[in-house]
């Protein structure tokens, strides 16, 4: 049978930390002590491949790692924040295996006391992930966020069917929602190429809204986004975005150049869009969208989106908050 993987160093004297006990919400991964932040695909390759030996050895190293860090990942809908919270929460469980949580939805980081010294989580180590700004998000010392190509987050939207359901739903005369009606006004809006126009246009703001508002709360309480990665640039070029993700939350340069411990994690994200269900429990996964759902739903959007002078440049910009 293959060896289990090496058990994980304690980092240096006195930072330790049991998850299992640490207040967080009880389906984040590292919060059963029966499981771990390390998922089942990689586990096994922990299991069988010699070569993460040398990465694995630097990255655990005292001084590598920062434990007791605290990450929130707060991407745009359907921008690749899954991938990005997968790619922190795996740089941060090789290193720090039993002495971290994550999963979504961001807890009250300050007042448990991650990171926090002589707190019983001083060390314990947390990522999280949401598409909101909140005070749980906004206390991790480390914010990354996420971006693409505006179209396919607002395409994604439509497929998703999220799509003319704003404003306040038509009433009966005797109260509650008139569902029949509000339901011909979806297929009334979907149908009708101007009404889908504006829709469009305003999901494009509604995205846009989105990542200026968490780009000026973060910057206002003087903390900033560590690191921002736009998901055509990982498909360009995976190992680097690795590598600049690893950089954000704090993992040193030895362990950064390890090629096998970065391919692993790029590899990682390959499974995650070929087997998104394969451990959701760990991963957050969700489904993901085809070329030709694309085609068939999409086909009109670009063009009403760049209708718009603020949408068509935030496009033209691949949704940097420069261009927003």
């Amino acid at each position: 049978p293959a060896p289990a993987p090496a058990p994980l160093e304690v980092p240096a004297a006195g930072t330790s930390c049991n998850a299992a006990q640490v207040e967080a919400p009880p389906d984040f991964c590292g919060k059963d002590p029966r499981t771990s932040c390390i998922g089942k695909w990689e586990t096994k390759r922990l299991q069988t491949d010699a070569a993460l030996k040398p990465g694995l050895a630097a990255l655990r190293k005292p001084g590598c790692f920062p434990h007791g860090i605290t990450v929130s990942v707060l991407g745009l809908y359907r921008s690749g924040s899954t991938l990005l919270y997968n790619t922190a929460r795996l740089w941060m469980a090789l290193a720090a295996n039993g002495s971290m949580v994550g999963g979504f939805g961001c807890p009250e980081i300050q007042r448990i006391g991650f990171g926090k010294p002589g707190k019983a989580a001083e060390h314990c180590s947390i990522v999280c992930k949401d598409h909101e700004f909140k005070d749980g998000a906004d206390a991790a010392r480390v914010m990354l966020m996420s971006r693409r190509d505006p179209f396919h987050s607002v395409c994604s939207r439509r497929m998703m069917d999220v799509f003319c359901q704003s404003g306040d739903p038509p009433k009966l005369p005797e109260g509650g929602v008139d569902w029949k009606k509000t339901e011909a006004m979806k297929r009334q809006c979907l149908a009708e190429p101007e009404l889908l126009k504006v829709e469009t246009v305003t999901q494009c703001h509604i995205m846009m809204d989105m990542q200026a508002d968490i780009y000026r709360r973060r910057q206002s309480g003087g903390k900033g986004i560590a690191y921002d990665m736009q998901l055509e640039q990982y498909y360009a070029q995976p190992q680097e975005e690795v590598r600049a993700v690893g950089r954000a939350i704090g993992v040193c340069e030895e362990a950064l150049g390890n090629p096998s411990l970065v391919e692993l994690i790029v590899q990682m994200g390959d499974e995650l869009k070929r087997n998104p269900n394969g451990d959701a429990g760990v991963t957050r996964m969700h489904g993901v969208h085809s070329d030709e759902q694309r085609k068939t739903q999409c086909s009109n959007l670009e063009e009403y989106m760049r209708s718009d002078a603020d949408c068509a440049r935030w496009m033209d910009g691949k949704g940097s908050p420069t261009a927003n």
